[in-house]
């Protein structure tokens, strides 16, 4: 996106007929025989997608086509909330409170506590709300899902600007009754750091083959993922018009997960989009925004 923004910006702004991509780290990596694949995983998907088939969908298994969409539901509706740094401040406040409420002895003697980072925070806040909005039944199982930037954890590591699809993701079962309780957003933020920092020492492909997607997510009432880091810096990029104003991922009008990125007025904040049905919408509003008015009493 920022090399893209930089050709158009140098072709706008300084009318340059060969718009340059220096720093060299704008520059696009295309070179995908630097990843390494010893247990031949690349054909093992190929056969894997080569037998899906969805519903609608051309049956010949090396079509080109690509899947059919699903249809969008006329009553929905878009919105993005904004998360100030003092109401993030706040959240982490309230939520290390909670941990300490659910941590046991030998948590308690850990050198390291658990690491609560931006992300982190907001995606368990965000989740949590929107569950609670959506009102589904106690019994059920979450799936939560998290990509993963494979790019530095291959054996050798991909340079930052190698281009291609480099991401995986990974995700942990919950029970949604434990994410309704009282420290619900403890608990989620908490299984989130442990799986985030799980991925230090190990390789992402690691059970790869057991990761094949879509396999057994029949199995769980409900699956949560988050579009997007407040890492990105979307709203840095000009394309020569200026900055831009707003920022969304219209995918997840057909994808039901949210989208995580930074403040637009770069104040450290984070925006969350999301689209829901309206009576949802109003619901999910009057709990997300609770943390701006949360008492000190953490």
């Amino acid at each position: 996106m920022n090399a893209w923004a930089r050709i158009c910006k140098q072709s706008v702004d300084e009318n340059m007929e060969n718009p340059s991509l220096l720093p060299e780290e704008l520059t696009p990596f295309f070179n995908r025989t630097v990843v390494q694949d010893p247990e031949g995983l690349d054909m093992w998907y190929l056969k894997f997608w080569l037998g899906v088939k969805s519903p609608g969908s051309d049956n010949n298994p090396r079509s080109l086509k690509p899947f059919p969409l699903s249809e969008i539901p006329q009553n929905l509706v878009r919105t993005t909330f904004e998360l100030s740094r003092e109401d993030i401040q706040k959240l982490r406040k309230m939520i290390s409170s909670q941990l300490d409420k659910l941590g046991s002895k030998e948590e308690a003697n850990q050198t390291k506590p658990l690491y609560l980072s931006t992300y982190v925070l907001v995606y368990a806040y965000t989740m949590v709300c929107m569950l609670e909005a959506k009102g589904t039944n106690s019994n059920d199982k979450v799936k939560i899902v998290i990509p993963v930037d494979c790019r530095a954890h291959l054996n050798p590591p991909l340079p930052k600007n190698y281009i291609g699809n480099c991401v995986s993701s990974f995700d942990v079962v919950v029970e949604r009754e434990d994410l309704m309780k009282e420290n619900g957003v403890a608990y989620v933020a908490k299984r989130l750091a442990e799986m985030i920092k799980g991925l230090e020492n190990r390789s992402v492909l690691e059970g790869a083959k057991e990761r094949i997607p879509y396999t057994d997510w029949e199995k769980f009432t409900q699956t949560v993922r988050a579009v997007g880091t407040n890492r990105f810096g979307m709203y840095g990029a000009d394309f020569g018009w200026g900055k831009p104003s707003n920022v969304e991922v219209t995918a997840i009008a057909r994808t039901g997960a949210f989208t995580i990125m930074e403040s637009k007025d770069g104040g450290g904040g984070v925006e969350v989009g999301l689209v829901l049905k309206k009576h949802e919408m109003k619901l999910f509003g009057s709990l997300f925004t609770r943390v701006k008015i949360l008492q000190s009493k953490y």
